[in-house]
């Protein structure tokens, strides 16, 4: 696998006696992770062999090369990852978190407010924590309103940000 790998999910710990682990998974979607798929897991590559839907929200995985409990538990806390090449691409007006973190945040007459390092999931809309380039951090509600345009090729993303949100 290449290099340039996108984080999809990670283990979180062994279920059973067969090799089962329990994944979570960046984007909630099983199809990540669908019969045949190879995903780097650690620093191997693993061929998915079965996988369903767990318990809360999370997902089960079956490799081929993991066939026992100890084998399972040993990947416990490891990353699941992709080639970017394999990262279809994101639905009109909508954009991947890895394609949004590390964006520089404008205001809409350019002046740096800072950078995104993280982004929170509030179930009504996206959160993007900033790095302020003077310090500290702020967060950002990802609405039409205050974010105003994301430019993934040149990765600035512009903004409005009403007073209360303003860095000081």
């Amino acid at each position: 696998m290449t290099d340039d790998l996108i984080e999809i999910g990670r283990v979180r710990r062994a279920v059973g006696l067969d090799g089962r682990v329990e994944v979570e998974l960046n984007s909630g979607d099983i199809k990540r992770i669908t019969p045949g798929t190879t995903v780097l897991v650690g620093s191997r590559p693993l061929e998915v062999r079965r996988s369903s839907p767990g318990r809360k929200g999370l997902f089960n995985a079956w490799f081929e090369e993991i066939g026992d409990r100890d084998s399972a538990e040993a990947l416990r806390g490891d990353l699941l990852e992709v080639p970017r090449s394999e990262i279809p691409p994101a639905p009109e007006g909508s954009h991947y978190h890895y394609e949004i973190i590390g964006c520089a945040v404008q205001e809409s007459d350019g002046s740096l407010i800072g950078e995104v390092t993280g982004i929170m999931e509030t179930g009504a809309n996206d959160v993007y924590v900033v790095a302020l380039s003077s310090g500290g951090e702020i967060l950002v509600p990802v609405t039409p309103t205050i974010v105003l345009e994301v430019d993934i090729v040149d990765r600035v993303i512009k903004v409005d940000l009403p007073p209360g949100l303003r860095p000081d």
